[in-house]
C-alpha cells in the first residue's frame, strides 16, 4: 500500500521541528513523534497520530504517550483509539498507569489501591507489566509486601522483596 501525503498534523510537526527524515520510514516517523514529545508538542502529536495510516505505529505512539502526558490528559489519548483494535489494551494501560502512580507515590494514593475485582484491576487482575513496574517503583510497604508474597512470577516477587529491602520496609 502506497503511503499517501502526510496529513496536516504530521506536516505541521515536520515544519515546526525542521524534520528532514523520510516520512515513509516508520522509524523516522517514530523519531519525529519522540522528538515532538520531548518538546512538549502533545497536541500536535495527537493530531498527527489521528491521521496516521499505520495503525500499529499510531497505537505504539499512543501507548508511549500514556506514560509521557499528565494523567489528566490520558483520556484524550484513550479516546483516539476508541474504534481501533487496540482500544481495550490502551484503556487498560491508562488505568494501570493510574494505579502505578498511586503506589509509587507520584500521585496521592486512594485507600483502594487494590481496585475492586469487578473492575478487573485487583492484584490478581494486574498484568505482569503492572506488577513488575510496581514491584520496582512502589514506595508503599503494603504494596511491596503483597507483591513480594503474592506476585505472579518469581521475578516480580524477587524485585518487590529487593525494593522493600532497599526501602527498609522489612515488614
Amino acid at each position: 500500500m502506497a503511503r499517501r501525503e502526510p496529513g496536516a498534523g504530521l506536516s505541521r510537526l515536520v515544519r515546526d521541528l525542521a524534520f528532514s527524515g523520510d516520512l515513509a520510514d516508520e522509524h523516522a516517523r517514530w523519531a519525529l513523534y519522540d522528538q515532538a514529545f520531548g518538546q512538549g508538542l502533545h497536541d500536535l502529536v495527537a493530531a498527527a497520530v489521528a491521521e496516521e495510516d499505520d495503525r500499529v505505529m499510531a497505537s505504539g505512539v499512543v501507548v508511549a504517550a500514556l506514560e509521557r502526558v499528565p494523567s489528566a490528559d490520558r483520556a484524550r489519548w484513550v479516546a483516539l483509539t476508541s474504534d481501533w483494535a487496540v482500544a481495550d489494551f490502551v484503556a487498560r494501560r491508562a488505568a494501570e498507569l493510574e494505579i502505578l502512580e498511586s503506589v509509587s507515590g507520584a500521585v496521592p494514593a486512594p485507600g483502594d489501591w487494590l481496585r475492586p475485582e469487578a473492575e478487573g484491576l485487583g492484584l490478581d487482575g494486574w498484568s505482569d507489566w503492572l506488577q513488575l513496574r510496581a514491584a520496582s517503583s512502589a514506595t508503599r510497604a503494603d504494596v511491596l509486601g503483597v507483591l513480594a508474597a503474592s506476585g505472579r512470577t518469581r521475578r516480580i516477587r524477587h524485585v518487590a522483596a529487593t525494593t522493600r529491602g532497599r526501602a527498609g520496609g522489612a515488614g
